[in-house]
């Protein structure tokens, strides 16, 4: 018999919602909507319409649905209570998520940290699966830090949910945490683009978009300013990378989000083999999410299995 799911994984400009088939962890339909991020009524509405799509198909299929999981960029209480999601979404501070949904739906709502939940995802059904330590780092318009235990999250809540914000250089821009030179705040997406205006790529290059993608495209065919911030920005992740290795000593380190569709051919680079390793004969390897945006649907609908 199917162990059906709804997942869903709440970002600042999108939302997926997926029914998931937790037996052999396949999202079966997704919908995608541009997040409501200023009226909490058209929010719930929005949601709550892709919510009834997903059950009618579930009832197609006959199967029931186990419950609603989701996944936003906050520290979540363990009633569900979203502490905040500072700014991104104006209405979510202080805001009984998991209590509006399982009123609203007379489902089991579970929610927690979206990219402890894509580092679930990957741990269960992507590039993590079957090893016991996997360490996902989802580079976005921020940088979202999940870190899974023999196919568990590192416990019951997500105190380590602000990891990406390490200082590691004194001189650089500061961030909206209050630290200088934040590890966040220098590979995200918005740090690249942050980097990009003040190196004025947009009159140097009129040409060209001025998007991540367009950039890392840039580099790859020679142009000497694009190479100059794709360099600084791998030299930057590298050194977060080595920070997490000797915290989390994982078996895999996972890169997802928009930024990490352009790393591939600077993967080897990512990995210090000079440094001391957490202990001895320690390896590890560094890849590419091949679940991309449905990671977070499956580790939010995975708070069920």
């Amino acid at each position: 018999m199917k162990k059906l799911a709804i997942g869903i994984d709440i970002g600042g400009t999108r939302t997926k919602i997926g029914l998931v088939d937790l037996t052999i962890g396949q999202v079966l339909q997704t919908t995608i909507q541009a997040t409501e991020t200023l009226d909490a009524v058209r929010f719930e509405q929005a949601i709550g319409e892709a919510i009834q799509t997903l059950k009618a198909k579930a009832a197609v299929l006959q199967a029931d649905v186990l419950g609603i999981g989701i996944g936003v960029s906050s520290f979540v209480h363990a009633d569900g209570l979203v502490d905040s999601t500072y700014g991104f979404i104006d209405f979510m501070e202080d805001y009984p998520l998991a209590n509006i949904i399982q009123t609203q739906h007379a489902l089991p709502c579970r929610i927690d940290n979206d990219a402890r939940l894509v580092a679930l995802g990957e741990a269960l059904y992507g590039r993590g699966r079957g090893l016991e330590r996997v360490l996902v780092l989802t580079l976005g318009t921020g940088l979202g830090l999940g870190f899974v235990i023999k196919q568990k999250l590192d416990g019951k809540l997500p105190f380590a949910h602000m990891g990406g914000h390490l200082s590691i250089v004194q001189n650089g821009v500061k961030c909206y945490c209050g630290k200088t030179g934040c590890l966040e705040s220098l590979v995200s997406a918005t740090g690249i683009l942050a980097a990009a205006e003040r190196a004025n790529w947009s009159a140097k290059n009129p040409s060209l978009p001025f998007t991540v993608e367009s950039i890392f495209q840039a580099s790859a065919a020679g142009n000497t300013g694009a190479r100059e911030l794709i360099d600084a920005f791998i030299e930057q992740l590298k050194t977060g990378i080595s920070n997490y290795i000797n915290l989390y000593a994982p078996d895999v380190i996972v890169l997802g989000g928009g930024v990490a569709k352009g790393l591939a051919p600077y993967l080897p680079r990512l990995l210090d083999e000079d440094l001391l390793g957490p202990y001895k004969g320690y390896q590890t390897s560094i890849t590419i999410s091949e679940l991309e945006e449905q990671a977070g649907i499956l580790g939010a609908a995975a708070l069920f299995l």
